[in-house]
């Protein structure tokens, strides 16, 4: 920048024995001009609570992405408002009041545009106006925090796990990852680290916004776990994998980003697809059937019934579950006297009974108890199959048989006495 733009100012004039002023003010445009490192001058306001740019350089602008011409005249905290959070404020406001320069250790600068390590020299100038002298040191410090945990923090992981570890870094890059990566996506460990926009190129597009929302989520701090989404490997070939992810900090707590930890589910995912097409092909063979088929838990409540129990009420199989037998095809609020199901789940045997119902009709009804993994009775299986139609047969045939030996009595004639001689 030019010496017209410069804002900087020398104090009153020379002591005896100190530069005149006007080769102080050149050294400070050279060294804004030509430095590498980014220059920032400020000037206190509000008795030092707040200070606003008077200066700032090219390596300054590139290294923040901002225009010097943007931010002259504004407050500090407006144009950087993480800068309370990143320490930086309290030590200029230090620098303002005591003149001791300061160093402000290599630390994470974010806010809701940037973020970056930053590291700070701090020091006031003879007009009382502040100097930040300071350099982006990110790339140096992500070798840095990738060397730390290789050797220190996640050299157990690397050698051991067999889940697909990775350290994301403050800024959303990966910093390291262990040898599984290559079994789970196909991707060198050089490759993975070199991805510029991850985890995007690795998840399927279906599920691509919900997986970043997630990665973003966790870049502000937050942990999850069990998010499950499809990944595409290298090859093309997608696979099920199963995501939890921690927050990363320091001995001191100050963030290093967070890990990420994934496995392969693709297995358990099929497993879940057969379960879920035995279960559709169980139903579609219990809707074949004319029995009507009820699975009730130990309070008779119905958690599933066929087509023909829920035909033989008039309802949807939505509205059948939910409900308790005897208030559909019961006399009342409670279970039928001499339920087979309640004898079932109370002795852990079969039972079985017929039973007339209003309608007229009579029923063959069957009862099995229902047991989990550990052998506990958690409900019972009703079979009903309407007989009506055999026991009326049953009884015409007992009817006929018995109007037979009537008749066949009736015909039958006592033996005549003989005649006397």
């Amino acid at each position: 920048m030019d010496g017209e733009q410069t804002r900087i100012e020398s104090g009153t004039g020379p002591l005896d024995g100190a530069e005149p002023a006007g080769i102080i003010r050149a050294k400070l445009e050279a060294l804004i001009n030509h430095t590498a490192s980014g220059v920032a001058v400020y000037e206190a306001v509000c008795a030092g609570e707040d200070f606003v740019f008077v200066d700032l350089n090219r390596a300054a602008e590139k290294i923040e992405h901002v225009k010097r011409s943007e931010v002259i005249g504004r407050a500090v905290t407006d144009v950087f408002p993480g800068v309370g959070e990143f320490g930086l404020l309290e030590v200029i406001r230090r620098v303002w009041k005591t003149g001791q320069a300061e160093r402000h250790p290599i630390s994470v600068y974010r806010d809701d545009r940037i973020a970056g390590w930053r590291e700070n020299y701090v020091c006031r100038l003879p007009n009382g106006q502040i100097m930040a002298v300071y350099d982006d040191v990110t790339q140096h410090k992500r070798s840095e925090l990738a060397a730390r945990t290789s050797e220190q923090c996640f050299g157990a992981i690397a050698n051991y796990t067999h889940g697909w570890e990775v350290w994301i870094g403050p800024t959303g890059r990966v910093l390291w990852t262990n040898p599984a990566v290559t079994r789970v996506t196909g991707y060198t460990l050089r490759e993975l680290i070199a991805m510029g926009d991850y985890p995007e190129p690795l998840v399927h597009e279906d599920d691509r916004d919900r997986v970043m929302r997630a990665f973003r989520s966790a870049l502000k701090g937050s942990s999850g776990s069990d998010v499950a989404f499809r990944l595409r490997r290298k090859d093309g070939t997608v696979i099920w994998v199963e995501m939890s992810w921690q927050p990363i900090c320091d001995e001191s707590s100050s963030s290093l980003g967070h890990r990420q930890s994934i496995r392969d589910i693709t297995a358990r995912k099929e497993v879940e697809h057969a379960l879920r097409q035995a279960e559709r092909e169980k139903a579609t063979i219990l809707d074949s059937l004319t029995e009507l088929v009820v699975h009730q838990d130990k309070d008779l409540k119905i958690l599933w019934a066929n087509r023909a129990a829920c035909e033989s009420v008039g309802l949807p199989r939505e509205q059948v579950i939910g409900q308790r037998c005897h208030q559909l095809w019961g006399e009342g609020e409670a279970p039928c006297r001499d339920c087979p199901v309640v004898k079932a789940i109370e002795t852990g045997c079969r039972a079985e009974m017929e039973k007339s119902t209003p309608d007229g009709r009579t029923w063959s009804i069957q009862a099995s108890p229902i047991f989990d993994e550990e052998g506990r009775i958690v409900g019972g299986a009703e079979i009903a199959l309407d007989i009506t139609k055999h026991k009326r047969t049953e009884e015409a045939l007992e009817e006929l048989e018995r109007e037979y030996r009537r008749l066949e009595a009736e015909t039958e004639t006592p033996e005549s006495p003989a005649e006397e001689t």
